[in-house]
């Protein structure tokens, strides 16, 4: 019998930074993109790359042999999610974890002729990596039905009321249906269904009668199906790592053990998006775990943004971990807010190598603008905690928020330099005009929106040049970029062979070359290209 796949589900397509980077410049004078960009990345020889590529040059200068590393080869969650609650519901579905390395593969099963394509957009700020996609899928078969979804499409969708403006941004997006809930894995079931049904699954009939999507009508025109918001149990719908393939999650998995965020910072519109803060079960985590300690697989990455909330849990769970022996090595966000010693205790025991610690502000007034429900020095507690046990900090910082002042931003410097976080990044405010700050809008004089605001004290390009100031003179931490890098990269880079004395010392020869090359001017970095290639030579 002739097999008949149901879907192919793709990941991330890291599109060439250099492309990246030179879209972002076009837009330098009126937006701070382009300043996420400069300090985010080296300019060498003329060219913005990432760090993880100084890393792979500085190894073959070494070695003679690109490894090719790239963090986004690691198992994308969103991919093993949606194949497994795809095949729990009988359909037969194959993935291609990372476009960019699975390309021979991804042509291999389009020659299959497949009823659809499942396009992820997690990590998505613009359409270029979704039209590479498209472009070749329809290529190599071009009757199949790209289907695409996420969080890109979903802002996206929230962004554009007028339902023609939004038809017109699909159309040029290229694919056949979005699916326009936060969630959306059961109106991708549903597509499957109306597909493999045939019939009036190809047309609006079909389609039409499908909750949470925008896809054609008979005439042709994109339009909205009915509103239906998911709610998908937690429980039932953990990834069953049985059903995946082997080889991709023997030695790192990244995991989610709830979802949404139980706090409203006033910057962050997520809990908005993602709905009530839902959880597994230990029960089930357990069952996960221990199957992925039976494959081997040695270090996990958590994905919730708030993993140690409820503490009780949190520790249970570590607890756990400790008593099967199952010796994971792991790394999550965390909130020094919502810790005690034992938790810290638990943490070190249970093969905690670090955490990320969305600290975003030193300054305690600023703090409460953004309603962390957190003060400075339990902030600082807790680094001296986590560093008495040999787990790495990286303590992620926003500059420019609204009520920020000069004196403000001196007052995070200082605390980064009195806490000495292991790792740092500085970020440029983003003002999203869905999240709580921006309806405190008159309050604050805040005008504009994204990389391109202002409010009473300040504005964006006075907080790009601050936040470049940190990166110049903090010395007590070290600065990573957040560009396909930060602290998620560690347990990837440590699976390959690299260790954290070399990552250490990456950041410091980095942070030089990041320093000199702010002003987009050529400059001389042989030295610490030398100093990079002995570090990895090995």
């Amino acid at each position: 019998m002739t097999r008949t796949l149901d879907c192919i589900v793709v990941g991330y397509n890291d599109v060439p930074f250099p492309e990246f980077a030179a879209r972002q410049k076009r837009m330098a004078e009126y937006s701070g993109a382009y300043h996420e960009v400069v300090t985010n990345s080296v300019l060498l020889r003329g060219t913005r790359i990432t760090y993880m590529d100084l890393i792979n040059q500085a190894i073959e200068r070494g070695t003679g042999r690109n490894p090719r590393l790239n963090a986004f080869a690691a198992p994308s969650l969103g991919v093993c999610y949606l194949q497994s609650f795809l095949r729990k519901r009988g359909f037969d579905v194959e993935s291609v974890n990372f476009f960019n390395h699975g390309r021979d593969r991804f042509r291999e099963l389009l020659a299959e002729r497949p009823r659809s394509v499942a396009i992820t957009t997690t990590y998505y700020i613009d359409n270029a990596p979704i039209n590479e996609i498209v472009a070749f899928v329809r290529e190599h078969s071009p009757a199949t039905r790209i289907v695409v979804g996420g969080p890109h499409i979903y802002n996206l969708s929230c962004d554009l009321e007028d339902e023609a403006e939004l038809g017109f941004v699909f159309e040029a997006l290229g694919a056949d249906i979005y699916v326009t809930d936060s969630q959306g894995e059961q109106a991708l079931a549903n597509v499957l269904g109306q597909l493999r049904d045939g019939g009036a699954g190809g047309s609006w009939d079909g389609f039409g009668r499908v909750a949470n999507l925008v896809t054609r009508d008979a005439d042709g025109v994109f339009r909205r199906t009915r509103r239906e918001p998911e709610s998908n149990e937690m429980d039932a719908n953990s990834v069953d790592w049985r059903l995946l393939d082997r080889d991709l999650i023997e030695t790192l998995v990244y995991l989610r053990t709830a979802r949404s965020c139980p706090f409203s910072c006033s910057f962050c519109n997520y809990p908005t998006l993602a709905g009530k803060h839902v959880l597994t079960s230990l029960e089930v985590l357990a069952g996960e775990l221990a199957y992925l300690h039976q494959i081997g697989t040695r270090y996990l990455v958590f994905v919730d943004d708030t993993f140690n909330v409820p503490l009780p849990r949190f520790k249970k769970l570590l607890q756990l971990m400790i008593d099967r022996g199952w010796d994971f090595r792991w790394i999550s966000f965390f909130r020094c807010s919502n810790a005690d010693e034992e938790a810290f205790d638990l943490m070190a025991r249970s093969g905690c190598i670090g955490v990320f610690l969305g600290i975003e502000s030193g300054d305690q007034t600023i703090l409460n603008y953004m309603d962390k429900h957190a003060k400075v020095e339990r902030y600082a507690w807790g680094i001296e905690q986590l560093r008495q046990r040999g787990i790495i900090t990286f303590a992620s910082l926003i500059c420019g928020f609204p009520g920020e002042t000069r004196e403000s931003v001196a007052n995070t410097l200082e605390f980064v330099e009195r806490t000495r976080p292991t790792f740092f990044n500085f970020q440029l405010y983003y003002h999203d005009t869905r999240s709580p700050i921006a309806r405190r809008a008159e309050e604050f004089a805040i005008q504009g929106a994204g990389y391109n605001w202002s409010h009473r004290n300040m504005e964006w390009r006075e907080a790009a040049e601050l936040a470049k100031g940190a990166f110049r003179s903090v010395r007590g931490s070290v600065p990573l970029s957040l560009y396909n890098f930060s602290i998620w990269t560690i347990p990837y880079l440590m699976a390959h062979g690299i260790t954290i004395d070399q990552m250490l010392e990456f950041g410091r020869i980095s942070r030089e070359m990041l320093v000199a090359t702010f002003d987009d001017q050529p400059v001389d970095l042989g030295d610490q290209e030398r100093r990079l290639t002995e570090l990895f030579s090995a």
